[in-house]
């Protein structure tokens, strides 16, 4: 499907309710109609969710500038990535006085990051322009996620964290109700990236199962401190059927990503589909 095409049925399906807008896009993404009833997919579980848990703090956890406050008190700021500054218009920006690597994130949603490693190279004219039209953008009415809904437009520009080789592994905890089970590791994700799942114990071997990215095709050790990451991931997931929390293991010392609720807008394929099955049994709903 031509990106026209996607455009237009993409406005189009903007005019529907949430409970149909969101049916209507899980078939477009997974070829099939989710079972809201009687759930027993992982997705169709996680949309079940997203349609009908509104816990409040959630709106507190995906904003990127409100959850330092959250961390801070749950984990303390030690966690966290060094705050250069939040701003609603690139305007308010000094680029001159910017460090030469910095990380700018749309603060209410994701995917929307401008990540400088050399300043020199960064066109922050052509920068500025996109995170205009990224401000102009509704989280709510793009995903249908209730969380999103009338938050701030804002955007975030911190420090940018890397290990002593130049590195950023992220590691993706998905937690059940409190209790990590799941580790999901991305390797280079702004150039050739890759995915893979470990169980929770992080054995050598990934599981033989693929997630919107091929798997990664070399070793991937289990990082240091790696039990202290699980323990975080825990505390940082009670109170929520699911969520997952991304953090990042820089030569031993831990810093907070973000959490997320719905990877994928509960539209992210998991192949072969028994896994999705599996996956879905980890995940009890009332």
């Amino acid at each position: 499907m031509n990106e026209r095409i996607k455009y237009k049925l993409s406005k189009a399906l903007s005019l529907f309710p949430d409970r149909q807008y969101c049916t209507l896009t899980f078939l477009l993404k997974n070829g099939r109609f989710p079972d809201l009833k009687n759930p027993v997919y992982f997705n169709d579980k996680l949309l079940f969710l997203k349609l009908n848990n509104h816990n409040p703090v959630m709106r507190k956890v995906v904003d990127k500038y409100e959850v330092r406050a959250y961390i801070k008190e749950k984990l303390g700021e030690e966690y966290l990535a060094p705050l250069i500054g939040v701003y609603s218009d690139p305007k308010e920006v000094d680029f001159k006085k910017l460090p030469n690597k910095f990380a700018l994130k749309l603060a209410s949603g994701s995917q929307y990051n401008i990540i400088c490693q050399d300043k020199g190279e960064l066109d922050w004219e052509e920068s500025a322009n996109k995170l205009t039209k990224w401000l102009k953008l509704d989280p709510y009415m793009r995903t249908r996620e209730w969380q999103y809904k009338d938050l701030p437009s804002r955007f975030v520009i911190e420090e940018y964290i890397e290990d002593s080789q130049g590195n950023t592994y992220d590691y993706k905890f998905w937690c059940f109700n409190g209790e990590p089970k799941l580790v999901q590791v991305d390797t280079d994700r702004f150039g050739e990236h890759k995915r893979s799942i470990f169980d929770i114990n992080f054995n050598d071997k990934h599981l033989d199962v693929k997630i919107g990215h091929e798997n990664i095709d070399k070793p991937i050790e289990k990082p240091e401190n790696y039990e202290l990451m699980v323990e975080i991931a825990s505390k940082l997931s009670k109170g929520f059927p699911f969520v997952r929390v991304d953090l990042y293991n820089l030569d031993g010392k831990i810093y907070f990503g973000e959490m997320t609720f719905y990877p994928g807008n509960c539209n992210e394929k998991i192949e072969p589909i028994k896994y999705e099955k599996s996956i879905g049994d980890m995940l009890v709903i009332s």
